[in-house]
């Protein structure tokens, strides 16, 4: 029997609702899928799973760093005297981000 890693993924998810980096992650899911759904798949096939969950879980990071120049404008709106800070890199990735909130700032 076969199975992709989002139908794998999708069935698995709640097992794995904490789901960490840890590298033994895809060895659990193979472990899973064949003692819960009983099909036997590759570890390529189980990365690929936990990707999807973590996606699932967590959302897409690259979508999440999109969002954070319009939260800082956002929060520097509703909250005078914030400061904000977005740096990117010539190729315009995340490189780091700095909030202070105007009310820390004066203490």
């Amino acid at each position: 029997m076969q199975a992709s890693s989002t139908v794998i993924s999708n069935c698995l998810i709640d097992d794995f609702r904490f789901i960490s980096t840890d590298r033994s992650i895809p060895q659990e899911i193979v472990h899973k899928a064949r003692t819960n759904l009983g099909v036997n798949i590759s570890y390529q096939k189980a990365w690929r799973a936990k990707e999807h969950m973590v996606k699932i879980l967590h959302g897409d990071t690259v979508e999440a760093y999109a969002l954070i120049p319009r939260f800082f404008d956002k929060l520097v709106e509703s909250n005078p005297g914030t400061c904000t800070t977005l740096e990117m890199d010539n190729s315009g990735h995340f490189k780091f981000c700095f909030m202070a909130f105007g009310a820390s700032i004066e203490g």
